[in-house]
């Protein structure tokens, strides 16, 4: 299988026919001459240049054809095409072949043509390649879903399709891919997830002819995915009242879980603000970490960040964490991983009913078997093939 490049940031489909009209019968040298001119004002992250304004910063900062362009892709596009953010729709046409540059003219090409008329062929294939069609098959698969619960299958998607290897360009394209999902209305946010539109699943539809299970499918995820959300707020629920005392037991049994050894909850006197104690291979180096368990549904601040930062000379520990049923003001956030000190982990009631659910902690999975009619093992039996005669 040739393995294909894929568009990180990848824009909305109607930005960029916008782009493609605009350009066509234009030098691509002049293209990329005003790429660089604006490249070289791109600044730094100690220096920070403003592009939010094309208005203004196109006539500050470019001249001669460069102004022209930038300001006819700007006004033209009816202000939806930023010519600082051009590069992923250059990207696009690139990788899609929408255009040529032969005699340095550029030029979109039959599927290029296809492509701004919204034909339905070419926008699907466009969707096939870049990954459309998986990301939304994974969120019907899945009912209501984050994120992050598609990472690894995206990461395995992109390693057997794509040119794309480095996980961290591949989280980034899978933002992009939610962001131009939800452009499209194909999914919609609710709460801290996601799940498929009626246009969505209408567009997945469309491309099974024939497949009458989609449906189906849908609906049993999102009875799957009530069950699952349920029973997370049950287990919430259950942490928000139980003894602190037992809490630490249940991050200690948690932290087994996660491969920690010689795990111990601290006496309740004397333990300057930590309440277990463990020890994690790092590598090829065995360290030390202490943990403070907070049962609170308030924010935690900096202060209790600080303490237990102290406290790490009087275990002998090089790192600590904070596992709460609650939040980190930003102050905590900001300071867990400061620069010179020791680092602080911190896992918030969300991330903390991610970890027990992952390890089947306080939660059970039960298997669903569902069957489905298939014509194909039956089609032997058809009458048509048989001698009526017998």
């Amino acid at each position: 299988m040739d393995k294909r490049p894929l568009t990180d940031n990848l824009p909305d489909y109607e930005t960029a026919r916008r782009f493609l009209r605009i350009l066509e019968g234009t030098k691509y040298s002049h293209y990329v001459r005003m790429m660089n001119d604006i490249w070289a004002h791109i600044g730094s992250p100690k220096n920070q240049v403003n592009w939010k304004d094309p208005d203004s910063w196109i006539m500050q900062r470019l001249t001669g054809v460069s102004r022209e362009l930038a300001s006819r892709l700007w006004s033209e596009s009816e202000h939806r095409v930023n010519p600082r953010h051009s590069y992923d729709m250059r990207s696009l046409c690139g990788h899609h072949e929408l255009a040529s540059y032969s005699e340095d003219i550029i030029r979109l090409t039959d599927k290029g043509k296809r492509f701004i008329n919204d034909d339905e062929a070419v926008i699907r294939a466009v969707d096939e390649q870049e990954g459309i069609k998986f990301v939304l098959s994974e969120i019907i698969e899945r009912g209501l879903c984050k994120r992050r619960d598609l990472i690894e299958s995206f990461i395995r998607y992109c390693h057997s399709h794509t040119t794309w290897e480095a996980h961290s360009s591949i989280d980034s394209a899978l933002s992009a891919r939610f962001r131009h999902l939800r452009q499209r209305n194909f999914i919609e946010k609710i709460g801290h997830a996601y799940q498929v539109t009626d246009a969505g699943l209408a567009y997945v539809r469309g491309a099974h002819v024939g497949t009458h299970s989609i449906q189906t499918d849908f609906t049993i995820a999102q009875q799957v995915s009530h069950a699952n959300d349920y029973a997370r707020e049950q287990l919430a629920c259950f942490l928000g009242e139980m003894d602190p005392f037992q809490l630490e037991h249940l991050v200690k049994r948690l932290l087994e879980e996660l491969g920690y050894e010689d795990v111990e909850v601290t006496s309740k006197t004397g333990d300057k603000g930590v309440d277990v104690t463990a020890e994690i291979e790092l590598g090829i180096t065995r360290v030390r970490e202490v943990i403070q368990v907070k049962r609170q549904k308030s924010n935690i601040g900096r202060p209790i960040l600080n303490e237990l930062r102290g406290s790490l000379p009087f275990f002998r520990a090089v790192r600590g964490s904070i596992i709460t049923t609650g939040g980190f003001s930003k102050q905590a956030k900001d300071a867990a991983f400061y620069p010179g000190a020791a680092p602080i982990t911190l896992i918030d009631g969300e991330r903390l009913l991610d970890l027990l659910i992952k390890h089947d902690i306080g939660v059970r999975s039960r298997e669903i078997s569902i069957i489905e009619f298939d014509r194909d093992s039956l089609s032997q039996f058809d009458s048509d093939d048989w001698d009526e005669t017998l």
